[in-house]
């Protein structure tokens, strides 16, 4: 199994964001950096960690195929009838679940082994940061807690994606082992586990993480400038612009998903409710950010963010590259059942209203579409990918209260739809918690398109997937289940 090996990345999330590595690569000029050489420094944990993120951050992982890319075929969130062959062939292949196609292959092969590498580098940065004095580090003990934190999180947060695309959902009662949970440095044995031995590890990080980062947080700044905006210079940048990092809120965020997904509905509940309480730290994007400002992703919710800053041309490539023909003529990604998803509430959300556009009888998202460099809300908006929303601690605060509470859950999701420039719904004709799930379903899917977050919700529900107005994908295994690339399948 290839996730015996160490790859440091040298590079930043941005020239703008992090502290420079330019030193270390002008003596050591080679991405792969002995380990030695690496944690002499306290900035060599920093670029260590610095080239996690980055790596998360390209094509194989969130840049694409775990957000707008593969993911989204998964979830039957696109029509990709009029797209390039030529950027999407892997998206053509996975809205039929072809997991085997040599298209899809050479593709989930990347991914599997770069995530792999990224938990292979978390658990080297968090095995040799542990032994280090505070005083190598410039924030001193607060930097050292802060990487190994942030490097704890981030392994726990990768190995619930995997287990998500590689292992059933536990609400089919999976008995069999799927995929290892790695956290030593280095792994020659790495037996499988099930669903649930795997889930609890997961918990297990991400509490120990949520527990290092309340104390390294407590006196971060959480506006929405703070987050993404301000950029601070020297040695204080990599120590700010906590929405691009694990922060702690990200992280009792992701704890909520990771509760929800195990069934741990109070644990849910109990997590998503200390994100809400604080929310004035992740204030709705209203309609001044959005009509005047040109904020096209509500970035102002966004508690995690990975940062790319070739985003805006993958999009380009995948939806804009003939933009100068005419419409019929055009190739793009069309969202698929737009009109069944946002029914009469089209012209009014937000997120159809800002967020798409419509060509040729179709639509688009707008999400990553290229803006102008004049203003900080564009700049930011442009490298940005979001990865964890407060809506969604509202969607799992709804869900998981509302056995207990049908009007508080039913309050949540108002809140939602009310910041998303739409009235509170009607619940005259819910009579039952799936009723109210479906309304969940349907906001979520308005909510996260592009963002690689709905074939995991309806997995996890065990649902069909609606494909088009008359077709559902069924919630087998064999749609379900991405299969291990060939070289793992003789793994124990």
């Amino acid at each position: 199994m290839k996730i015996n090996k160490i790859f440091i990345i040298a590079g930043l999330l941005g020239s703008t964001l992090l502290s420079s590595c330019d030193d270390w690569l002008n003596v050591i000029p080679s991405d792969q950096i002995k380990e030695e050489e690496l944690f002499k420094t306290g900035n060599g944990f920093r670029n260590a960690l610095n080239g996690v993120y980055r790596q998360l951050s390209m094509r194989e992982l969130y840049g694409r195929n775990l957000s707008w890319g593969i993911i989204e075929s998964l979830g039957q969130v696109y029509d990709l009838t009029v797209a390039s062959d030529a950027s999407t062939k892997d998206m053509k292949r996975l809205l039929d679940y072809k997991y085997k196609d040599n298209d899809v292959v050479s593709v989930t092969d990347a991914m599997w082994e770069k995530a792999w590498n990224s938990i292979a580098n978390c658990n080297n940065i968090i095995q040799n940061v542990q032994t280090k004095d505070s005083t190598l580090f410039y924030g001193r003990n607060r930097e050292k807690n802060m990487i190994l934190g942030e490097a704890i999180a981030l392994r726990a947060y990768i190995h619930l994606d995997l287990l998500r695309l590689y292992a059933p959902a536990p609400s089919t009662h999976p008995t069999n082992v799927y995929i290892p949970y790695v956290d030593v440095y280095p792994s020659y044995i790495s037996n499988r586990k099930t669903v649930e031995e795997c889930l609890s590890l997961i918990i297990r990080d991400l509490k120990e993480a949520q527990s290092i980062m309340q104390i390294v947080d407590k006196n971060s700044g959480f506006s929405t400038s703070s987050r993404f905006e301000n950029i601070a210079s020297g040695e204080e940048r990599f120590l700010n612009s906590r929405g691009y990092r694990m922060n702690y809120y990200a992280i009792t965020g992701i704890l909520a998903r990771a509760y929800l997904y195990a069934q741990k509905y109070d644990e849910a509940y109990t997590e998503a409710m200390k994100v809400i309480k604080k929310k004035s730290n992740f204030a709705f994007s209203d309609y001044y950010d959005i009509e005047y400002d040109g904020n096209m992703k509500l970035y102002g919710d966004v508690i995690l963010a990975f940062y790319n800053t070739d985003l805006t041309d993958w999009d380009q490539e995948a939806n804009h590259i003939n933009d100068s023909k005419e419409d019929y003529e055009k190739t793009f990604i069309a969202i698929n059942n737009v009109e069944s998803i946002f029914g009469e509430d089209l012209e009014d959300d937000y997120r159809s209203k800002y967020q798409m556009e419509e060509v040729y009888y179709s639509y688009r998202t707008l999400k990553y579409y290229k803006q102008g460099l004049s203003s900080i809300v564009s700049r930011t908006n442009n490298n940005l990918i979001p990865a964890l929303r407060l809506s969604e601690m509202y969607y799992i605060a709804a869900e998981s209260i509302y056995d207990k509470n049908p009007d508080e859950a039913q309050s949540y999701l108002d809140i939602v739809k009310e910041a998303r420039g739409l009235e509170a719904l009607d619940y005259s004709t819910v009579n039952s918690k799936d009723d109210f799930i479906k309304l969940i379903v349907n906001d979520a899917r308005r909510e996260f398109i592009g963002e690689g977050q709905i074939f995991f919700m309806y997995k996890r529900l065990n649902q069909p997937i609606p494909k088009t107005s008359t077709t559902n994908v069924s919630p087998t295994n064999e749609n379900y289940v991405m299969p291990l690339p060939d070289s793992e399948t003789n793994l124990n």
